[in-house]
């Protein structure tokens, strides 16, 4: 891509991912431009997860007065198997929490695939405050 048009959509992902209605949401990470931008937040939970185990997905958005919240689904075809080998990904949900872009917690679920949601919260809100 030139690398011209390259500055102006990078700014254009800054800003959508830094503006929404008071982080009340979780954004989607789709590529990996948006997936680099995390180092530019203080904390960030990061739930990656697949689209068929959708049903077992934690509502991190829980977090956001808190936290920047996203998630990344490993069956993206853009980023997905990338991120699930850089980040070492064995099962899903992982929940990872950043901060200034490195990972400081890591929540795995058991073999069931899912977390019990208010635990698992609660644990996410000790570890970021």
């Amino acid at each position: 891509m030139n690398r011209l048009l390259q500055l102006p959509l990078q700014l254009a992902g800054l800003f959508l991912l830094l503006w929404s209605p008071l982080q009340s949401q979780t954004v989607s990470l789709d590529s990996f431009q948006e997936v680099q931008l995390l180092n530019i937040y203080n904390c960030a939970v990061v739930q990656v997860n697949a689209s068929w185990n959708y049903k077992n997905r934690v509502k991190i958005e829980q977090v956001s007065n808190l936290c920047h919240v996203a998630e990344i689904d490993i069956e993206n075809k853009n980023i997905g198997a990338t991120i699930a080998k850089e980040w070492d990904i064995n099962i899903v949900p992982t929940i990872i929490v950043l901060e200034n872009g490195k990972e400081i917690k890591r929540f795995e679920p058991d073999l069931s695939m899912k977390f019990n949601e208010d635990v698992i919260i609660e644990s996410i809100r000790k570890e970021i405050k």
